[in-house]
Parts: C-alpha cells; sequence; structure tokens
C-alpha cells in the first residue's frame, strides 16, 4: 500500500490541475473569448474599468492562465490571476447572491467561484507536480 501512495502529491496536483483547469478554461474562459471576439461584451464594470477591460482580464486568466494551469506551465503564477478572479467573482460580483447554489433558486450564487477560489488555491500551494509540462522541461 506504502509504493501505492508513493507519489500521491503528484497526482493530487495532476487531478486538481487536469479538473479545475478542463473545467474554467471550457466552462468560462473559452465563452469569454468568444464574446470579446464576436465584440458583444455583456460584463460588468468593476473598479472603475470599462466591462470591455474587465472581460479582457477575465478572459486572460480563465482562458490563457487556466491552460497553463491545465497542462502545467508556470502553475504557481498561473493560479495567482484565477484566485483573484474567482475572489472578484465571489466577494464582488456575485456580493449580494446567497452562498449555495441551492438557496439560489435557479439564480447566481457564489459557491461555484469560491469552488474555484479554493480549487485553485490548491494549485497554488500543490505547485505543477511531475506530472506536467514544467517537470519534463526540467522547471520543476
Amino acid at each position: 500500500m506504502r509504493t501505492l501512495f508513493k507519489n500521491e502529491k503528484d497526482f493530487a496536483a495532476l487531478i486538481l490541475r487536469l479538473g479545475f483547469g478542463f473545467l474554467i478554461v471550457f466552462g468560462h474562459g473559452l465563452g469569454k473569448l468568444q464574446m470579446l471576439l464576436a465584440g458583444d461584451i455583456q460584463f460588468p464594470a468593476l473598479f472603475g474599468i470599462s466591462p470591455t477591460i474587465n472581460l479582457i482580464l477575465a478572459m486572460l486568466a480563465e482562458f490563457v492562465a487556466g491552460i497553463m494551469v491545465l497542462i502545467g506551465l508556470r502553475t504557481r503564477l498561473a493560479s495567482i490571476p484565477l484566485m483573484i478572479t474567482m475572489a472578484v467573482a465571489a466577494f464582488i460580483v456575485h456580493a449580494s447572491d446567497p452562498l449555495f447554489a441551492a438557496a439560489a433558486a435557479g439564480g447566481a450564487s457564489k459557491e461555484f467561484a469560491l469552488l474555484f477560489l479554493l480549487g485553485f488555491a490548491g494549485t497554488f500551494f500543490l505547485g505543477s507536480g511531475k506530472y506536467s509540462v514544467d517537470a519534463v522541461a526540467g522547471r520543476r
């Protein structure tokens, strides 16, 4: 049993990276990229910044940094904009929404942003692991 869990941190890093990276890239980032390319900007203006700039920043975090996390390229660095984006989503964009999706009755909630925030905090602290581009390139 000991040998089965010899690389548990590397497997944990792989599972977190693949799961959260895939979900953020294809569940959120790709949609923002398509919205940006179509020119149909439907995004909030936050911190006195225009909706277009906010959309670009969120797309860069969710799509570009998300791909970096997914493949394990500079995972710790790429996790930072993702954590910031998810914190803004949870505590600013969804500030008045309920915590749990079940309580939202089909509306918005903080739950998913917080789950992503926790997942990317995990990738930040674990790093990319040995099953990653960083490990193959010798940068781990």
